[in-house]
């Protein structure tokens, strides 16, 4: 009987080897092609993530303050609200809130705080200033800056061409010194500035506006009403965006 066992063969086919590499080849180069192909995540702009929890934030102060007068707060338009201090007053003695994705803007009438030309805080001033201010205090953990922002209208003494730049700002420093000394926030650990834009930025005026001109000035102060809402000081609060810090911080 013929011994056949050296005849047969271990190997695969030179054909089968060829082919085994082709489709390992094929796969590697697949690989290769969707690991590039996948692009990192990136982390969201502001504004396109969740910003809920900073949203009820905002509200619980706003409705926390309107509470201390007894009323419910307004809403005006998108996240527009109004908080009557005098309530059936016909005056304008309302707080203005406007709520932003990471920006909380308090809008005060310069009646409710100073007199007339006057810088010193009015009684009501300083009480309503000791209802926001306290309630500011208590979310501080939540802010990460507070601006304070002094506004005019054009009217002014003739021998005085920077008498409202120079109010304004007087005013600014005054609420800043209570926010500090009588409500006890300290700007070395809470950062807070005060600043005076004068007459030249009206409720009308949009930030960034590059093509703002005097006459557009002249024309959004032509009404005593205008002038009304563009005397006023504003409270800016801006919040801690905690989804953002923590995708720089990684």
């Amino acid at each position: 009987m013929e011994d056949n066992t050296l005849d047969f063969n271990f190997w695969p086919s030179f054909s089968d080897l060829m082919l085994t590499l082709v489709l390992i080849l094929v796969i590697v180069v697949f690989a290769v092609i969707v690991s590039f192909s996948i692009e990192p995540e990136e982390p969201d702009p502001i504004g396109t993530h969740d910003l809920t929890d900073v949203k009820e934030k905002q509200m619980t102060m706003i409705n926390a303050i309107a509470s201390q007068y007894d009323v419910k707060p307004k809403e005006t338009n998108t996240d527009s609200f109004e908080i009557p201090i005098h309530p059936g007053d016909a005056g304008d003695t309302r707080i203005l809130i406007k709520n932003e994705p990471t920006l909380q803007r308090y809008s005060f009438s310069d009646n409710i705080l100073f007199e007339k030309n006057k810088f010193n805080l009015n009684e009501e001033g300083q009480r309503t200033l000791q209802i926001v201010g306290s309630e500011i205090k208590k979310h501080l953990n939540n802010i990460s800056e507070i601006q304070i922002q002094g506004h005019a209208d054009p009217d002014k003494p003739k021998f005085s061409p920077h008498f409202n730049i120079h109010l304004a700002a007087n005013r600014a420093i005054e609420v800043f010194k209570f926010l500090q000394r009588k409500i006890g926030i300290d700007p070395a650990r809470h950062l807070m500035s005060a600043t005076s834009f004068g007459e030249y930025k009206p409720v009308q005026r949009l930030d960034g506006d590059q093509t703002y001109t005097i006459e557009k000035l002249k024309i959004d102060n032509n009404t005593k009403v205008k002038k009304a809402k563009n005397r006023r000081m504003e409270i800016l609060l801006f919040y801690h965006d905690e989804q953002e810090e923590k995708q720089k911080e990684n």
